[in-house]
């Protein structure tokens, strides 16, 4: 009994731990089990095992035009991202000016905001650009969220980059140009592609930001409304397709982060 009542304790955590594992993996592995049924609703279990419902995913026009466009979305909205995020980067962790500190925190604010309050903040912003909803809007609109996940992964690669490097090179005769794209980049370019591919990610799977500006043609969007109008099991089938390439991007995310966090500044 006392034997019991001292591995209680660790049973109890053990037990609290399954239960958010299968919280957070159920899902994600219901979609996957349900895209393989032979039937012509999503049901599950599954009636019978086929893989007739990926087939008809890749076929349906509708699908493959949003991923065409989601696709681009997504590439755009990076490339602003990444490039706005290294020069906000650099700034903030190798220069110190007034302001430093608010510059940053106003940077990594889309990560705190409802989607909703952005949404309806760009709806109103934009159009003092010209711009309205639309594929540019929407670009916009995601490079504005991935932009802190960028910064974050720049801002930990510089807090273990060694500015030695960069002194040498300068009075080696190399230019600061030279030696930022030379010298400083490739020692920070784990953390500018990890960023890189977070903010892609999370521009092509985007819904609630996407319905305030785009003009409901993203992949994500359309899957949204396929399901509103019929359990499709063909959009199980594509949310199996886009989980293995979003698992696949985290294979390559979180072993840099665990790199990252496992360096000391020298």
């Amino acid at each position: 009994m006392n034997d019991f009542l001292a591995r209680l304790p660790r049973l109890l955590l053990n037990g609290y731990g399954l239960l958010v594992t299968a919280f957070i993996l159920l899902p994600m592995a219901l979609p996957v089990a349900v895209a393989f049924t032979s039937g012509d609703s999503l049901t599950f279990p599954p009636h019978g095992l086929s893989l007739r419902w990926f087939a008809a995913a890749l076929d349906n026009a509708q699908f493959m035009t949003g991923l065409r466009l989601s696709l681009v979305i997504a590439f755009g909205s990076t490339v602003i991202a990444t490039v706005a995020g290294i020069g906000a980067g650099v700034a903030i962790s190798r220069y110190r000016f007034r302001g430093r500190g608010v510059v940053q925190a106003v940077l990594l604010a889309p990560l705190a905001l409802p989607a909703i309050v952005l949404g309806l903040g760009l709806l109103f912003v934009l159009p003092w650009f010209g711009l309205r909803s639309g594929v540019v809007a929407t670009m916009l609109g995601h490079a504005l969220l991935g932009l802190p996940y960028v910064l974050s992964m720049v801002l930990a690669a510089f807090s273990n980059y060694d500015p030695a490097l960069e002194r040498a090179s300068l009075n080696l005769g190399a230019g600061p140009v030279r030696t930022f794209f030379y010298v400083t980049l490739p020692l920070v370019r784990g953390g500018i592609l990890a960023g890189a591919l977070a903010a892609f990610l999370l521009s092509f799977d985007n819904i609630s930001l996407s319905i305030f500006l785009s003009n409901n043609d993203t992949l994500p969007l359309r899957m949204m409304q396929q399901m509103q109008s019929y359990a499709d099991p063909g959009v199980a089938a594509l949310s199996t397709l886009l989980l293995i390439v979003s698992l696949g991007a985290l294979l390559v995310i979180v072993p840099y982060l665990r790199q990252q966090a496992g360096k000391r500044p020298g």
